[in-house]
């Protein structure tokens, strides 16, 4: 619920804080409204970000509260080097090894003068800022369910490992003495007919119509089918029939339909023990 994530959030920033890890400051960045979030000149692209080339950075300046990313890199480098499987594919991690390697700055988590938001439990003047509070939502909403926290699997967009979920996250978790989920999974873009997927322009699929005509295990297989984890793919309704008709149907099908006549014909209906 609201209230409970709210709750949790007051709670974690509040533990965050008491270990040391928050403090005051002045602040100057590029805000991206897109992503709701400052970025470095690191991150931008042709003076913008990546991931919304279409819109001007904003520069503001107020006074927030930080958090200390930059006493985590080592402590995150080891995690990475103890736990190989930590980021998955391969090339991720390499990619976000990199990037923390070369050196992690303090970030701001609170805005100051917004009347919506959740407030900072030690400011009152001050709310936590939507990403801060975004990645919350993962932990709030089990944080009384010890036996589900920590994930087994964080599965994310590759858009958005680095460095939300890949440096971020396993340091806010840290920070508040949390353990880590046991690996982030970064997966791919799907297009459809070899265009990116857009909602403003119509070209996506509704999964609920493949699930009526199809059901949901013939799109559960197409989509395990057609995807290597880590990569793009693309989503196209021949490409779809073909794998439904030839591998599901004639291939699957014909297997299952001819195993079940055996064993009917020759094993009295009933699958027959392993002899060893």
């Amino acid at each position: 619920s609201e209230e409970r994530h709210h709750a949790g959030c007051r709670k974690f920033i509040q533990a965050v804080y008491d270990a040391g890890y928050i403090f005051k400051k002045a602040y100057t960045g590029l805000y991206c409204n897109g992503c709701e979030a400052f970025k470095t000149e690191k991150e931008l692209e042709n003076g913008r970000c990546p991931n919304h080339q279409g819109q001007e950075l904003k520069r503001i300046e107020e006074e927030n509260y930080f958090f200390r990313l930059s006493s985590f890199g080592d402590r995150l480098l080891a995690h990475y080097r103890e736990n190989p499987d930590f980021i998955q594919p391969e090339s991720r991690r390499n990619e976000v090894y990199n990037l923390v390697e070369s050196g992690l700055q303090d970030v701001s988590i609170t805005r100051k003068g917004f009347t919506w938001g959740i407030r900072v439990p030690f400011d009152e003047e001050q709310t936590i800022y939507v990403w801060f509070d975004a990645l919350l939502n993962y932990y709030s909403a089990v944080a009384d369910k010890p036996d589900i926290w920590p994930a087994t699997f964080h599965v994310i967009g590759k858009d958005i490992l680095v460095p939300p979920h890949a440096v971020y996250w396993p340091i806010m978790l840290q920070a508040a003495g949390l353990p880590l989920p046991r690996s982030l999974l970064a997966h791919g873009w799907w297009s459809i007919n070899g265009t990116k997927m857009s909602k403003s322009t119509g070209n996506f699929i509704d999964a609920g119509n493949y699930c009526d005509t199809y059901g949901v295990d013939a799109l559960r297989y197409f989509l395990i089918r057609e995807m290597s984890v880590g990569q793009d793919s693309d989503f196209s309704q021949a490409q779809f029939l073909a794998r439904y008709t030839n591998e599901l149907a004639n291939n699957l099908g014909n297997l299952v339909n001819r195993t079940l006549n055996m064993t009917n014909r020759f094993a009295g209906a009933t699958v027959p023990g392993v002899e060893v």
